[in-house]
């Protein structure tokens, strides 16, 4: 399945490419010396690879709304920034600093402000006040959500595309190469190829084959990968090409926003460790928890307008930390109140005593002083509240409709006829009261086979029956769901619409019925009556998600639901699909998040590899987190 568009990974410059490396210059060695550098430079660079990686299109670049100023030694310095969504303000007075070697992960609620946050660092969000600014030899690298890599090139030549301070090296040590190559060996050009190949070794030019190896290999990639075009890779594996391209360019602030979307439980455990060990400042915003405890060790909470530091603290610690400040500040406010109740009723009783009015006057002071510093006002909202934990009630399945919902026998399935099928013999009935987890690696064909047991796609199955129960009633959650929404229409009317339509709607859904289920979903306010377009990517999936528990069904298929949700509306997911159905209904899920899927609590497993489905009737295991033998999955075009 071919994916078209521009790219949309960035890598943002506060100064050139060349000054994001600081290198040495050593002497020249003599001619042997040279000599010996030079055929080994020549063995392992040879003109065609300099064909093949120098004379590409260079990636779309996008304005950096960062300044070169002073950060008092950090990558990054945030200065009272403010900003709003329309008349809505959104985020104020962030005051925030980003050392060279910390890891930061963003959390906050849906529509909190944390990709706004990164927007406005890379200059796609306009800030109203303050300004952001980076060291003068700091690159920036931006992974968006949203990042495909749309490129035409191979998929090692667009990983390897942005790896400036090497291509730079080689192109310098290619041009005094073939100097020397013509018979020029005068010292000037000894020095000068001397100074270019200990440059290019600095810069890991003899490794960056490797690296480049490593790091798609850790993303899923097989070896043979690397010569095919990326037009060639599903959605997926095109977020992973650019998430690729980013990790190899190795900024000094990487810049992620969820980049574990799409990643399988393999590609998100390799990409935690090398988060964990990456040579640089990292701003990781993300829902997943297990990426965040591998990854980072700190937390930056975004909620209530403002933005909250817990430095030093990995994800379990930080969510001590924010219970132990919260009891702290509550506890802190309450004694102050207690105090100023004391204070007052002192002045009250003695103030208009002419021996006492010294004394209740001195107590005015301190009063007035309290309220001054602040003692009297209640703990931010943000600090003292976890917020109101989202909640999400689905319908309970319609009057019992018989045993078997759905099924498919001998089925072989695939996209083109004319090529190999992604699944073959494919046999899968869904009764009533199945919980199954269908997991494997990405491109191993699960969204393929859910598309298939919908029936949306009937030239997808090329062999094989279909079957499905005459009064079936279907609910479908994807992870592109919110994606698909109309921008320019309000929330409430796409959930209205939905829920009313079909024959399997309700007419009797009215407005107010609508609010109440998003509003449970956080969803409050006036956000209801708001276009999609002004909605963030969270806010997106919670209409998308409202929209999907407004319909009674039988049986509920969802492919990926975790992205896009933050972890209350994950935990209120997996509670509602947990106590659903009983013996009436059946449900199919597609998941990599582990905690998701604990939660749930499925009766059976299906592993896809090697285009087969394996069908197990237990509750999930330790072992099926193990990483997945990638070499085992016969394809990626998903």
């Amino acid at each position: 399945m071919k994916i078209s568009g521009l790219a949309t990974l960035v890598v943002l410059s506060a100064s050139t490419a060349h000054a994001a490396f600081t290198l040495n210059q050593p002497s020249s060695g003599g001619a042997a010396a040279v000599s010996s550098r030079h055929n080994r430079f020549s063995q392992q660079h040879h003109a065609p690879l300099f064909a093949a990686t120098l004379k590409t299109t260079p990636v779309q670049e996008e304005k950096t709304g960062t300044t070169v100023g002073d950060t008092r030694g950090a990558a990054l310095r945030l200065e009272d920034v403010a900003i709003s969504r329309g008349a809505t303000p959104l985020l104020k007075n962030i005051q925030w600093s980003v050392q060279p070697k910390e890891r930061w992960g963003i959390v906050g609620p849906n529509g909190a402000g944390k990709s706004t946050l990164l927007g406005a660092i890379t200059g796609t969000v306009r800030m109203d006040e303050g300004k952001a600014l980076v060291g003068s030899k700091v690159r920036v690298g931006y992974l968006k959500q949203s990042a495909v890599s749309g490129s035409t090139k191979t998929v090692a030549e667009e990983s390897m595309s942005e790896m400036t301070a090497i291509e730079n090296a080689k192109e310098r040590l290619r041009i005094v190469s073939e100097k020397l190559e013509a018979g020029d060996y005068e010292e000037a050009t000894l020095e000068e190829f001397s100074d270019a190949q200990e440059e290019f070794e600095q810069v890991g030019g003899y490794e960056q084959e490797q690296l480049v190896d490593t790091v798609l290999k850790g993303l899923g990639f097989e070896p043979e990968d690397s010569g095919r075009l990326c037009a060639d890779f599903s959605g997926g594996w095109q977020m992973r090409i650019a998430l690729a391209r980013l990790l190899l360019s190795q900024p000094s602030l990487l810049l992620l926003d969820e980049p574990s979307n799409h990643l399988d439980s393999s590609a998100r455990d390799w990409l935690g460790k090398y988060i964990a060990g990456y040579d640089g400042a990292v701003v990781l915003v993300s829902h997943d928890i297990g990426l965040l405890d591998a990854g980072v060790n700190s937390i930056a909470e975004i909620n209530g307008n403002t933005l909250i530091e817990y430095r030093g603290c990995a994800y379990s610690k930080y969510l001590e930390e924010k219970e132990f400040r919260a009891t702290s500040a509550q506890a802190e406010y309450e004694r102050n109140l207690e105090e100023a109740a004391r204070l007052q009723a002192f002045v009250d009783k003695f103030g208009a005593s002419a021996t006492k009015a010294a004394s209740a006057q001195s107590r005015v002071k301190m009063l007035e002083k309290m309220k001054r510093e602040g003692k009297l006002d209640p703990p931010p909202v943000a600090v003292i509240s976890k917020g109101r934990d989202p909640e999400l009630v689905l319908p309970p399945p319609p009057k019992p409709i018989g045993e078997d919902l759905l099924k498919v026998e001998n089925a072989v399935i695939g996209y083109d006829p004319n090529e190999e099928p992604l699944l073959k013999n494919i046999d899968l009935a869904i009764p009533r009261g199945m919980k199954l987890l269908l997991r494997g690696p990405n491109g191993a064909g699960k969204s393929t086979l859910l598309k298939a047991l919908r029936g949306n796609l009937p030239h997808m199955l090329f062999d094989g029956t279909r079957t499905e129960n005459e009064k079936l009633r279907l609910g479908v959650f994807t992870q592109d769901l919110a994606q698909e929404l109309d921008v320019n229409a309000r929330a409430i009317d796409l959930v209205t619409a939905y829920a009313r339509e079909g024959q399997d709607g309700n007419i009797l859904i009215t407005d107010e019925k609508a609010r109440n289920v998003m509003g449970r979903l956080n969803l409050a306010g006036d956000k209801p009556l708001r276009k999609v377009g002004e909605l963030s990517g969270g806010e997106k999936a919670r209409v998308a998600l409202s929209m999907f528990s407004l319909k009674a069904s039988n049986l509920l298929m969802l492919d990926e639901p975790s992205n896009h949700l933050d972890v209350g509306c994950i935990n209120a997911l997996a509670k509602a699909l947990s106590g659903w159905g009983g013996k009436d209904g059946a449900v199919v899920v597609i998941s990599h998040d582990r905690s998701f899927c604990e939660e749930v609590g499925f009766t059976h497993v299906g592993t896809v590899m090697n285009g087969k489905l394996k069908l197990e009737q237990r509750p999930l295991q330790d072992s099926d987190w193990d990483q997945y033998d990638i070499g085992a999955a016969n394809s990626k075009f998903e």
